[in-house]
């Protein structure tokens, strides 16, 4: 056996779901040097996510890009672009100074990319007019 993953939880510092489970993963690997790694059960971003965000959000961004400011920018471009002004964090420095950091869509949990893509439909209202349709949405063009 070479990796277990195990989902509990931590209450008062103790461990309340399946500590037996737990207790025999260790035994498991009795006399072998080994890797512990805890972190926080989230939600990755789900495939219907990524799927409507490449497929959805960008062409339509890309197309905006295009018509408004006379530039194309590719998918990955259009990618950066996005998380730069919508999938970011900002961080003040010791000087006061605000700097922005980018942050990977690839880390986002369901909610996080939810976000992401809300932030991405406001500002293409808020910069050009435009709607970007929600997922499952139709949209009839005149």
């Amino acid at each position: 056996m070479r990796k277990i993953s195990i989902i509990t939880e931590i209450k008062n510092g103790k461990v309340i779901r399946n500590k037996n489970l737990i207790k025999k993963a260790i035994e498991s690997f009795e006399g072998k040097i080994i890797l512990m790694e805890l972190k926080v059960n989230r939600n990755k971003r789900s495939n219907n996510q990524n799927r409507y965000y490449w497929a959805v959000i960008i062409p339509i961004w890309q197309n905006i890009i295009e018509t408004e400011w006379g530039e194309y920018y590719g998918k990955n471009e259009m990618n950066e672009f996005l998380k730069y002004n919508c999938n970011f964090v900002e961080k003040e420095t010791d000087s006061g100074e605000v700097l922005r950091t980018v942050k990977s869509s690839t880390t986002n949990d369901t909610q996080e990319q939810e976000r992401f893509h809300d932030s991405a439909r406001k500002l293409a209202v808020e910069m050009f007019n435009t709607d970007i349709p929600l997922p499952n949405e139709q949209i009839t063009i005149n």
